[in-house]
């Protein structure tokens, strides 16, 4: 898990850097949210970091974990609530 943990952390920060993160990184998937605790214990942020002149930069940007069983339900059933208030047919 430790190196599973760093590679993360580093791809995580790759990304971020490609896409001018702002608001935050999420991570989700199916078996990172029951391993929170060994994900804060290990190399992930020390690598998440670890990237020169734009350690900075990235030690600003929080990080996140979905732990949401369906994170995406919430956030369709607004698109759909607004939708329909507004008398738009679902896209679809």
């Amino acid at each position: 898990m430790a190196v599973f943990f760093g590679l993360l952390g580093s791809v995580a920060a790759d990304v971020a850097l490609v896409l001018g993160a702002r608001g935050g990184v999420y991570l989700g998937g199916g078996i990172l949210p029951r391993f929170v605790p060994a994900l804060q214990a290990s190399t992930f942020n020390a690598r998440f970091v670890a990237k020169g002149r734009l350690q900075a930069y990235l030690d600003r940007l929080p990080v996140y974990v979905i732990t949401a069983s369906y994170p995406a339900l919430p956030g369709l059933a607004r698109a759909l609530a607004d939708a329909l208030s507004h008398g738009r047919p679902p896209i679809g």
